[in-house]
């Protein structure tokens, strides 16, 4: 009966505080320029620039705001922006529109610029540079959305003019360096044009706006979301991009805080998903992901956790082969640390010495499908590779039975999953006779039932879910079943039957 665990869950290791509510002071300023006078008119920019000022609002920002602004009425809303920097401890610039960048500086440009000379720069454009440094005068986090990468007649038009020197009119936006405490996010890589997209938002303003009022994602989290979100949308033509000095995470919308002793059962819940969380977000296996997902579908972060996973997916249909991963492992060092691998992520290959068999080749196939890797159930270096890179799961539970006789054992919260076999058979307390096992991982749970020679071995996400299932088993073949011993794999909800 070895081998008859089940994938349970995902890791929680310990329940930390949620994230703290948001009691810094934050300003923004955003500017969305469409109409532009010189130039053909943007679809979009003003769009933009509204629904990022009505989401940035509800996430406690104080937003100084303005659209089709021209050289006047930019300097304007970006002095009164400045003004109101004094103290604050997040300082946000969005801005849509057009922009451009000569020798090495960007700048925006008002819906009246024209750019006839060099010279136009300095008194019918702003200095992207002018405006960070005032927002780096004081220790903050300043965070700067640039959807300003467009094809650009102006930039053209300049070019064209400066003769000789045109060559220091670059495409798109340049390179920026921020200062420490600083984001700054481009809509597209430097050097490169973004699109402006066909529906109300661009590409990368839609997938920001899908993203910034996530609840739990930091700043770094959400461009994550949003290049994936864009790679999607573009075909990969665009590829947003950002230059972070950012010395810690910045959340737009954190989790609250639930006060010490004054939790209700959606508080608790809340913390055990905000825990089971922390212990996986920076694993790099799938799978911890798609237990995530199997517990909260429609999860805080599982948006993230889809992310991650399409990540993993995307990184298996472009991983380039070493020459040596196609051959097929002989070695028994090799073979029996595959064997090995595939047990401890939880699946079963079988006996681990010995002649390859159809249980281990189903194992592998189990794996590679796992991890979206063609099925091919061969014991290659690749694959022994591949298990190498995977992370291990933890922690573990397991519940065990010596069939035909009264003796059980179980065990929790070890490090891995022979180390809870082991210990559950040492409880158990006759050894390998105890053959009849149940291991589960994260916050799964095991329940073992028995009615007079008959038994009942179930994993299931919670303890009341896999003391019912055992008793269901159970109860197709027996008349007086009862929970002999159930427990999660973090010690939690422990029924105990006297042996």
């Amino acid at each position: 009966m070895r081998g008859i665990a089940i994938i349970a869950g995902a890791m929680m290791l310990a329940l930390p505080g949620l994230a703290p509510a948001h009691a810094e002071r934050r300003v923004a300023l955003v500017i969305g320029n469409s109409n532009y006078e010189h130039a053909p008119v943007l679809k979009n920019p003003v769009n933009d620039a509204s629904d990022m000022a009505d989401a940035l609002a509800r996430l406690g920002f104080d937003v100084v705001r303005g659209s089709d602004l021209d050289y006047a009425g930019m300097r304007k809303l970006v002095h009164g922006f400045i003004d109101k920097l004094n103290g604050a401890d997040v300082a946000l610039v969005y801005y849509a529109g057009h922009g451009l960048q000569v020798e090495g500086r960007n700048y925006l440009a008002p819906v009246d610029a024209q750019l006839v000379s060099e010279a136009d720069l300095d008194f019918s454009a702003i200095d992207l540079n002018l405006l960070v440094r005032n927002m780096e005068r004081e220790h903050r986090i300043n965070i700067v959305f640039l959807d300003a990468c467009r094809d650009n007649p102006l930039a053209v038009n300049l070019a064209r003019n400066m003769g000789t020197r045109s060559a220091a009119v670059g495409r798109g936006l340049a390179r920026a360096e921020s200062g420490v405490g600083t984001l700054i996010a481009f809509s597209t890589q430097p050097g490169n044009v973004a699109l402006d997209g066909d529906g109300r938002n661009s590409p990368f303003t839609a997938a920001l706006l899908a993203n910034i009022e996530r609840p739990g994602l930091s700043v770094s989290e959400v461009m994550i979301a949003v290049r994936n979100a864009v790679l999607r949308s573009t075909d990969g033509r665009q590829i947003p991009w950002d230059a972070s000095s950012l010395t810690g995470q910045f959340y737009f919308a954190p989790l609250p805080q639930v006060p010490a002793g004054n939790s209700s059962a959606t508080d608790d819940a809340a913390r055990i998903e905000v825990a089971f969380w922390d212990t996986v977000k920076d694993s790099k296996n799938p799978r911890l992901f798609e237990a995530y997902l199997a517990r909260y579908p429609n999860g805080v972060f599982a948006g993230i956790a889809r992310i991650r996973i399409d990540e993993y997916r995307v990184a298996a249909l472009d991983q380039t082969t070493p020459p040596d991963d196609e051959v097929v492992l002989s070695d028994p060092g090799m073979l029996r640390e595959m064997r090995d691998r595939l047990y401890e992520l939880n699946f079963d290959p079988g006996a681990l010495d010995g002649p390859l068999n159809e249980m281990t080749r189903q194992a592998i196939r189990d794996f590679e499908t796992s991890t979206h890797l063609a099925a091919t159930g061969e014991p290659t270096r690749g694959l022994l590779r591949r298990l190498r890179e995977t992370g291990a799961l933890r922690p573990w539970g397991a519940i065990v039975y010596a069939p035909g006789s009264d003796k059980w054992g179980m065990a929790w919260a070890n490090g891995t999953r022979k180390e809870a076999v082991a210990s559950a058979r040492t409880s158990c307390g006759a050894g390998d006779k105890c053959s009849a096992e149940i291991s589960f991982f994260g916050t799964g749970c095991g329940a073992f039932a028995y009615s007079r020679g008959v038994w009942a071995m179930v994993t299931r996400e919670r303890a009341a879910d896999a003391k019912d299932g055992a008793m269901a088993d159970c109860r197709k073949r027996g008349t007086a079943c009862r929970i002999v011993a159930a427990v999660c794999a973090d010690g939690a909800d422990r029924t105990v039957a006297n042996k």
